[in-house]
């Protein structure tokens, strides 16, 4: 009886151990998750600033100093949620982004570089997985600052 009885004690706590454990196992992977978006919010908001606010303006809002002397207006790229019913297309933007898909403003023959080159050369990367990485931090961040 008292055998069955510690057993039975060991295993409870031994239960109450495992629970607690996976818990905080949670809770590191939620606040690493949390982190590493917030790096690539702080991340893609830099890229932003550096490349692309000089035509779409420091808050994305197509106002940048460059606007007035491009041949295609720059968009303003707050509102692309709501320009498609309140869809972020993730997939499109890194696309034109990149330069994979081509719209007005955005190509090798426009005002706008196609990114996938420009960042690989001017941030020296020589790894496609990086640029790639770069691009969806962009992408990330623009998807943060939509309006309603």
């Amino acid at each position: 009886m008292k055998i069955q009885s510690l057993n039975q004690k060991f295993i409870s706590q031994l239960i109450k151990i495992t629970i607690t454990f996976l818990g905080l196992v949670l809770v590191a992977i939620s606040c690493s998750d949390t982190t590493n978006q917030n790096e690539a919010m702080a991340d893609g908001n830099e890229l932003f600033q550096s490349y692309c606010s000089i035509c779409h303006g420091k808050y994305a809002d197509g106002r940048g100093n460059m606007a007035g002397r491009l041949n295609t207006p720059p968009m303003d790229l707050t509102t692309i949620a709501k320009r498609r019913g309140g869809n972020f297309p993730d997939d499109e933007i890194f696309n034109i982004i990149a330069g994979r898909d081509k719209v007005p403003g955005h190509s090798t023959n426009s005002d706008m570089p196609a990114w996938w080159d420009t960042l690989k050369k001017s941030e020296d990367i020589s790894k496609d997985k990086e640029v790639k990485q770069k691009i969806k931090h962009i992408v990330a961040y623009l998807k943060e600052i939509q309006k309603s």
